[in-house]
C-alpha cells in the first residue's frame, strides 16, 4: 500500500471530505457495533439513496450516504469493491465538474487517497477485489490527469512497475514501454536493463513486447563499448543470428579489437557464412594488408546466393586491393566492373581518376604526354561531381580537379604537340598502354 498523502496538496475542503475515509479504516471491523451511528436496518436505505444519486450524477447528494456505507457497511450488498470504486469515481466526477482548478486538484487528491487506502480497507472487511486492477488503475488515474496533477507524473512509472510485479501477464506493451521510458528518463539505465532482461524472459512469445525491448536496447547502448557488450550477450543467446554477428564483427573492427574480431570471423565463416559476413571479414583483411585473402573472400561472397546484390561494393574493394599491390590495370578493371553494376557510383569514378594520377606519379617521367594523362583523370572527377547530389562527394571530386589542374599541359606544350582544345587524344602509350582510353584536349 502506498501512503503518499503527505505529498499531496490537500486543502481544508479536501480534508473534510476525507474524514470518512480515515473513520472507515478505524471502524471497519465493528461496522454495526455502534448502534446509534451504524444501524444495520439503515443499510438498505442509505445504499439506495447514494446509489440513486450516484446513478444520476448527483455526486454532492450521494456523498453523505456513500460515506455512511463505507463506514458502516462497506461490503454491502455484494461483498465486492463496488462501493470503493464508486467513491473514486464520485470524487473524480465532482472534480471534473468544477471550474476551480484548486477545487479540482483537491478532489482528485481525495480520489487518489482512496486508491491508496482502499486495498487495505477491503482486505480488512473481507471484500473481494483485484490488487492488480487497483494498482494499475491508480497509475492510469494519475496519468490521465496530467494537466491537474503535473507534479505526480513522475510517480506513474513506479506504479505501473508495482502492477507488473503483481501480475505481469495483464500489463500491455504500452505500459511496459512506459516503465522503461520512466527508468531511462530518470537515468536509471541499469534498472532499465535489468527490467528488460526480465521482460524478455516473461514475454518470450510476445512479438510486440520483444520488438519494444529490442528497440530500447538499440537506443540505450549508444557508445561502442555498450553496444559491443549488448551484442555479445545477444550472440551468446542467439549463436545462429548472422546479422548480429556481422554487426558485432564490424564494431570489433571499428574499435580496433582485432583479436576478438579474428576469433569471431573464424567462427562465423565456419558456422553461418553469408555474403555480408564474407564482405565484412574481407574488409578486415584488406585493412590489415592481407590483400590476397581479402580478394579471395570478396570473390567468394559474389558466388554466394544474394552476393551479387552488393556487386558495386565488392568490385570497388577488389579494385582497392589490387591497387594496394600495385596492379593498376587489374584495379581499373575492378573499378570498371563496379561502374557496370552502378554507372553513377561516385566512389568508383573518383577511384579511377585517382588511379590515373597514381599512374603518372609512378611512371618515372613528367613530359607533355605524362601531363596529358591528368586530362583523363579530370574527366572522371568531373563525371563524379556531376553524378551526385551529395555536397561532400561533389566537393571532394571538384577539389581533386583543382589539385591537378596546375599539372595540365601548358599552352606551350599544346603548341609544340599541335594539340588543339576539343580534339580527342588517346592515352595508350608508354607507361599508359594499359589505360587505352581517350580524353579531350583542354
Amino acid at each position: 500500500m502506498y501512503n503518499r498523502f503527505s505529498k499531496y496538496s490537500v486543502t481544508l475542503f479536501s480534508l473534510m471530505l476525507l474524514g470518512s475515509a480515515w473513520a472507515m479504516m478505524a471502524s471497519v471491523n465493528s461496522a454495526f457495533a455502534q448502534v446509534g451511528e451504524c444501524n444495520e436496518d439503515d443499510v438498505p436505505m442509505n445504499y439506495s439513496l447514494y446509489a440513486e444519486d450516484f446513478k444520476n450524477g448527483s455526486y454532492d447528494s450521494a456523498l453523505p450516504y456513500l460515506r455512511w456505507i463505507l463506514r458502516c457497511a462497506p461490503a454491502y450488498p455484494t461483498k465486492s469493491d463496488r462501493n470503493f470504486k464508486r467513491t473514486v469515481e464520485l470524487f473524480e466526477g465532482m472534480a471534473m465538474a468544477s471550474e476551480d482548478a484548486a477545487v479540482r486538484r483537491s478532489l482528485l487528491d481525495s480520489a487518489l487517497v482512496y486508491y491508496e487506502i482502499s486495498p487495505a480497507a477491503m482486505t480488512e472487511a473481507d471484500i473481494s477485489f483485484e490488487l492488480y486492477e487497483w494498482t494499475f488503475n491508480k497509475g492510469r488515474f494519475i496519468q490521465s490527469h496530467a494537466e491537474e496533477m503535473p507534479d505526480l507524473q513522475g510517480t506513474v512509472g513506479s506504479v505501473y512497475m508495482d502492477a507488473y510485479n503483481i501480475d505481469h501477464t495483464q500489463l500491455q506493451n504500452y505500459y511496459i514501454n512506459y516503465i522503461i521510458y520512466d527508468m531511462v528518463s530518470k537515468d536509471n539505465k541499469s534498472d532499465a536493463v535489468d527490467f528488460m532482461d526480465r521482460v524478455e524472459i516473461e514475454f518470450a512469445g510476445n512479438a510486440e513486447v520483444l520488438s519494444t525491448i529490442e528497440s530500447w536496447r538499440g537506443q540505450l547502448f549508444t557508445s561502442p563499448g555498450e553496444r559491443i557488450s549488448f551484442l555479445e550477450s545477444k550472440v551468446e543467446k542467439n549463436p545462429d543470428d548472422s546479422d548480429l554477428k556481422a554487426e558485432l564483427l564490424q564494431l570489433y573492427m571499428d574499435e580496433k579489437m582485432r583479436d576478438r574480431a579474428y576469433v569471431l570471423a573464424e567462427s562465423v565463416l565456419q558456422s553461418s557464412p553469408t555474403p555480408r559476413l564474407y564482405r565484412t571479414v574481407a574488409k578486415m583483411r584488406l585493412d590489415d594488408g592481407d590483400t590476397e585473402e581479402a580478394i579471395d573472400l570478396y570473390k567468394r561472397s559474389l558466388d554466394m546466393p544474394g552476393g551479387a546484390d552488393a556487386a558495386k561494393e565488392v568490385y570497388f574493394n577488389l579494385g582497392i586491393a589490387h591497387q594496394q599491390e600495385g596492379r593498376l590495370a587489374n584495379a581499373r578493371t575492378q573499378f570498371s566492373q563496379s561502374l557496370k553494376a552502378d554507372a553513377s557510383y561516385v566512389q568508383a569514378l573518383i577511384a579511377i581518376g585517382d588511379l590515373y594520377v597514381t599512374a603518372v606519379q609512378g611512371c618515372g617521367s613528367f613530359e607533355r604526354e605524362d601531363r596529358a594523362v591528368y586530362w583523363l583523370a579530370a574527366d572522371y572527377f568531373d563525371r563524379a561531381a556531376a553524378a551526385t547530389n551529395m555536397d561532400a562527394l561533389k566537393n571532394q571530386a571538384r577539389q581533386r580537379v583543382n589539385n591537378i589542374r596546375k599539372f595540365f599541359p601548358t599552352a606551350e606544350d599544346k603548341f609544340f604537340k599541335n594539340w588543339n582544345p576539343g580534339d580527342r587524344f588517346a592515352i595508350d602509350y608508354g607507361c599508359y598502354t594499359w589505360i587505352g582510353e581517350s580524353t579531350t584536349v583542354r
